[in-house]
């Protein structure tokens, strides 16, 4: 997919995150014409169709010291900071791919908060052209 690439934020335990095989080397969200894909290692991948996003902002979520992926019933949190969040809701809901942050399950994914990088310059990117 070549399309415009969104770095996830990371604070000073971004080598710690490396070590871990999630850190920001392996790490992005790239958004093409048509879908938007959210990486974060090998621990977790969603392809969003463009046209399920229903809506894009800065989120008030308080993550309080977690980094990585972490999921609650249809909302997921991909970050590795408390910097930068953006919500991404989706609908109908997306289902991830297997992998061991789902438990080799297809989750359904509702609400997507990421920390972000350039948290604006992502939002600006998913606005309708016009």
């Amino acid at each position: 997919m070549n399309g415009q690439r969104f770095a996830i934020s990371y604070d000073k335990t971004a080598w710690l995150a490396s070590l871990s095989g999630v850190g920001p080397d392996s790490s992005a969200v790239e958004v093409g014409t048509a879908q938007v894909r959210v990486q974060m290692g090998s621990m977790f991948r969603l392809d969003i169709p463009r046209d399920r996003i229903r809506s894009v902002r800065r989120s008030q979520v308080k993550p309080r010291g977690t980094r990585g992926v972490h999921r609650w019933p249809g909302r997921w949190l991909v970050n590795g900071s408390a910097q930068g969040l953006v919500d991404v809701v989706i609908d109908p809901p997306c289902r991830t791919d297997r992998g061991l942050s789902t438990m080799f399950l297809r989750a359904k994914v509702h609400v997507l908060t990421l920390s972000l990088a350039d948290p604006d310059g992502f939002i600006a990117a998913l606005q309708p052209a016009g």
